[in-house]
């Protein structure tokens, strides 16, 4: 028979499930290089300060994604700038040019010269990153410069661009595009608005608006009509008379209803969809800790706007015998204001080109703090390999001695004392 050794065996039998468990934690130590796969493995303090320090590195690396994403977009907007100046040098090349004693029988080129260009400038100015329009400002998700083709139409027929000696100076050519490229702004009486059941046309009450399709008008102040919010930037998409023009809402209206309020103010123009934005808006980045960096330039700036307006007038300028030297005006004052233009756009790049060095320096200085951070959470976290080794080694010897133990103490019985 055996001799009665049961609880010694399950003595032994649980050394041996500890050393197995420690076993397989220093294998796995020596596999992940780390202390512990959780935190519940760490000792003392080292949970949460690995915690802590996980928190740190995340919040720098959203920074840094955030950085990037800037980056590229001022990237954009700096290469479009770039070309919007260049575009602007080659318009100063061409009216340098009307000076010139051919420059009759070189106006068709000029005309055709200024369409084309106005197309190259809107769409620098729509230029987009990932579906996000760079000129926009906070209304990033709109594109800033309406159709040229519809601009150009609705130019020629507002502004008289023919120099002739019937009061149509470069001066009263120049106030003319003014008032065009400018806001018109004022407020609406109550109703200012007429809606149809289950349509999204909206009739607009604007006495003597002077508006025409295509321009871009914007309202606020105004209280909900048939469930619809008419704050906001619109197009008018028709002319029903002298006193009224039709807008399309975002939905269809709930009911036949007219209002508004007595506090709808309204701001249009004809050559950009920013509507009330100001053109000194920037985008606003969070890079730091308490640090927003600003960037970035508008479309409805007057330096862009300055450059459609000239544009827009040796588009489809024309000029009466006689009337040479008053062209001369207008091509030396247009001239004037594309430099001006060209040195406002250099000061942009300029100052773009410093948020960017500075933005470079804020994500550099991130990722040293991440290299500082996970220097130190490897402090916490990390296993000294040559120790894990060493260990591992030690408790394969127990073990197997365990093993051995184990074998031989089942192996008692009293037979082999007889």
């Amino acid at each position: 028979m055996r001799i009665s050794n049961l609880t010694q065996v399950n003595r032994i039998q649980s050394s041996v499930n500890n050393l197995q468990v420690e076993l397989s934690k220093a294998e796995e130590q020596i596999s992940t290089g780390k202390i512990s796969s959780s935190y519940s493995g760490l000792k003392g303090e080292n949970a949460r300060i690995s915690v802590q320090l996980r928190e740190a590195m995340e919040s720098r690396q959203s920074y840094i994604d955030t950085i990037k994403t800037t980056r590229l977009r001022a990237e954009v907007t700096d290469a479009a700038l770039v070309q919007i100046q260049s575009l602007a040098s080659d318009l100063r090349v061409e009216l340098i040019r009307q000076t010139q004693d051919v420059y009759v029988e070189d106006l068709p080129i000029m005309n055709e010269f200024a369409k084309t260009q106005m197309d190259r400038l809107a769409n620098l100015l729509n230029s987009e990153v990932a579906g996000r329009f760079i000129f926009s400002g906070v209304n990033s998700g709109t594109a800033p410069i309406v159709d040229t083709a519809t601009m150009k139409a609705n130019f020629a027929n507002a502004v008289n661009t023919a120099v002739n000696s019937g009061g149509n100076t470069a001066a009263a050519i120049a106030t003319a595009a003014d008032t065009w490229f400018n806001n018109k702004t004022g407020a609406l009486g109550n109703p200012a608005f007429s809606t149809a059941n289950a349509s999204p046309e909206v009739r607009v009450a604007h006495t003597a608006h002077g508006l025409v399709v295509g321009d871009q008008v914007t309202f606020a102040g105004a209280t909900a009509v048939a469930g619809l919010d008419l704050n906001g930037t619109f197009t008018i998409s028709a002319i029903n008379n002298a006193n009224s023009y039709d807008i399309q809402a975002t939905e269809n209206a709930n009911a036949i209803a007219s209002g508004g309020g007595g506090a709808v103010t309204y701001s249009a123009n004809s050559w950009n969809k920013l509507g009330t934005l100001a053109s000194t808006s920037e985008n606003t980045v969070h890079a730091a800790v308490g640090l927003n960096i600003s960037y970035g330039e508008m479309a409805n700036q007057e330096t862009f706007a300055n450059l459609f307006e000239v544009l827009n007038i040796f588009a489809n300028v024309s000029i009466d015998a006689g009337q040479e030297t008053e062209y001369r005006t207008l091509v030396d004052n247009s001239r004037l204001a594309v430099e001006a233009a060209f040195d406002s756009i250099n000061q942009m790049i300029a100052d773009l080109g410093g948020d960017q060095a500075r933005l470079a320096t804020i994500e550099k200085n991130h990722e040293n703090d991440i290299s500082l951070l996970t220097k130190q959470l490897g402090n916490v976290e990390d296993i000294d390999s040559f120790e894990a080794i060493n260990k591992f080694q030690a408790l394969r010897t127990q073990l197997e001695s365990s093993y051995q133990i184990t074998s031989a103490s089942r192996g008692f019985s009293l037979i082999n004392f007889l």
